[in-house]
């Protein structure tokens, strides 16, 4: 804090947005006095897993320390997704038995089996994976032997399951339940990115964020899609840009997560080629959404690759049909596939734009194959 007559100011942990777990890329932060600065994702995970023994203790659970502990590890881990296969390749768990193992995993499944409803992640993450924490607990001693492992792990598993038989009861309780479930399945998928920022105490204040993040497309459908929370704040914007002036989106829509029906409370306010705006503000909204995106081409560098191997295509057929072919003639109609082939050396002016010319690239390279065959066989056979 500074002090200049009455407080002014104050620097304090703001949680940012919902961000999901794994590396961040090109990320930047602003507040309303300049840069900000992360707070680490362990103090974070501290603060979730608070939040959660608050809930724990209004369904009547008591969270002991070691499941604190194992708490904060799982809702702190950085990976997007585990896997059983290296869950005890970590020598510090040499000393466990095949028969604790076995009881790990299934305490661990049957933790997946309770979270799946709640979780929108495909593949297995430590909050519905626990025993893959195991290891990073035993090194920092919260666990000795494999009575107390075990018993860490059963705890776990005891809290999720009293949560899961309040939520579907008719206890007055049931909606703290639910909310314990759904928040835990959350922070499975994402985590509540935290800033200590510094902020004015008498005005509004803005803070801005922004990453990069990956855009995997089908190879066949050049389709793609982003997960979104889209229900943390009173209204939410969200823009897709496609900065290569060659592409456009075809189609944007927002579907529920993990469903094939449109979201509620999220409306297209402006769309274009290469801009798609949403915006939602409804209070009864979905909280997290997944947009669809299909990219393509323009229509005129989409058409004219198809058009051009068409022609070439043509040509080889014409050349086949020609009864009296000598050796000008044969130059003359092979000439213009010279036109067809400064199609394929055009530069693009990104990768995405290359990405989405690999179907037409490869139509007309086969169509220029065809027409070399053609002439080869034609000058081999027929004039020479």
């Amino acid at each position: 804090m500074e002090k200049a007559g009455p407080w002014t100011h104050a620097v304090v942990g703001l949680p940012i947005a919902p961000f999901p777990r794994g590396p961040l890329l090109d990320f930047d932060i602003d507040g309303p006095s300049g840069p900000a600065s992360l707070i680490p994702r362990a103090e974070t995970a501290t603060r979730e897993a608070l939040y959660l023994e608050g809930l724990a203790t209004q369904l009547g659970v008591t969270v002991t320390e070691s499941v604190r502990a194992l708490l904060v590890e799982v809702l702190g881990w950085a990976d997007a997704e585990t896997d059983h296969a290296d869950l005890f390749d970590d020598p510090v768990l040499d000393s466990v038995g095949p028969a604790a193992r076995r009881e790990w995993l299934r305490v661990s499944a049957d933790c997946g089996r309770m979270l799946g409803p709640y979780v929108a992640a495909l593949g297995e993450t430590a909050v519905t994976n626990p025993a893959v924490a195991m290891s990073a607990l035993a090194r920092m001693g919260f666990w000795q032997s494999e009575s107390e492992g075990s018993a860490m792990l059963a705890g776990y598993r005891d809290l999720v399951r009293v949560a899961t038989q309040t939520a579907f009861g008719r206890d007055d309780r049931a909606p703290i339940a639910g909310e314990f479930l759904a928040a835990l399945g959350d922070y499975a998928d994402t985590y509540d990115l935290m800033a200590a920022v510094r902020i004015p105490l008498d005005e509004p204040f803005v803070v801005k964020c922004s990453e990069r993040r990956d855009l995997r497309l089908d190879s066949r459908r050049n389709t793609g899609h982003q997960d979104l929370v889209i229900a943390d704040a009173r209204s939410n914007h969200v823009t897709v840009t496609v900065r290569d002036p060659n592409v456009r989106i075809s189609r944007a829509d927002a579907f529920r997560a993990g469903d094939s029906e449109l979201a509620v409370g999220t409306s297209v306010t402006r769309r274009n080629d290469q801009f798609v705006a949403f915006y939602s503000h409804d209070p009864n909204r979905d909280y997290r959404v997944r947009v669809d995106l299909r990219l393509a081409l323009l229509r005129r560098l989409e058409l004219v690759p198809f058009f051009a191997a068409g022609s070439v295509v043509l040509l080889s057929l014409a050349l086949m049909a020609t009864p009296d072919l000598d050796l000008r003639t044969l130059a003359l109609l092979g000439g213009p596939a010279a036109l067809a082939a400064s199609v394929l050396v055009g530069r693009e002016q990104s990768t995405l734009g290359s990405r989405l010319r690999v179907r037409s690239t490869v139509v007309l390279c086969v169509a220029l194959a065809v027409l070399t065959v053609t002439v080869v066989y034609l000058y081999s056979f027929r004039i020479a």
